[in-house]
């Protein structure tokens, strides 16, 4: 069985707009919301995120170990977009069944490993995400 991916949503069953804006790229414009926002990847980086999330759910866990992913804590792992021109890192985590969602994205926009106010939102996400799910 194929895994899949979903966008992190709050308890109202909302994804927060500055995650959405990452994504938009991905969305048919049918689907796109009316107040949604801006696209903050190129379409080369959209794309390229595209390519690899579908590789994420063809390989599921065992694509965890390959060069764009790096494991940043107990549940948490770092997804990068190679050759990209702005850096985008998107921070997710396994969940069930065979999915995986994306807590957070944002633009890396310094040297050395993901610091702890960038991990700070997945973290909070993922804690509230295991609360409404019993985990």
């Amino acid at each position: 069985m194929a895994w899949t991916w979903e966008l992190y949503e709050d308890g109202s069953g909302e994804v927060p707009k500055a995650l959405l804006a990452f994504f938009v790229g991905l969305m048919p414009p049918a689907e796109l919301p009316a107040d949604g926002p801006k696209p903050v990847l190129t379409a080369s980086e959209s794309k390229r995120l595209q390519v690899n999330l579908r590789r994420l759910c063809e390989k599921g866990l065992a694509s965890l170990t390959s060069d764009i992913f790096e494991k940043l804590e107990d549940d948490l792992y770092e997804f990068r977009i190679t050759k990209s021109e702005h850096n985008p890192r998107f921070i997710l985590t396994p969940a069930s069944p065979q999915r995986f969602v994306v807590l957070h994205a944002f633009m890396k926009k310094y040297d050395g490993g993901i610091r702890d106010s960038d991990k700070e939102p997945a973290r909070q996400r993922l804690r509230e995400l295991k609360e409404r799910e019993g985990r």
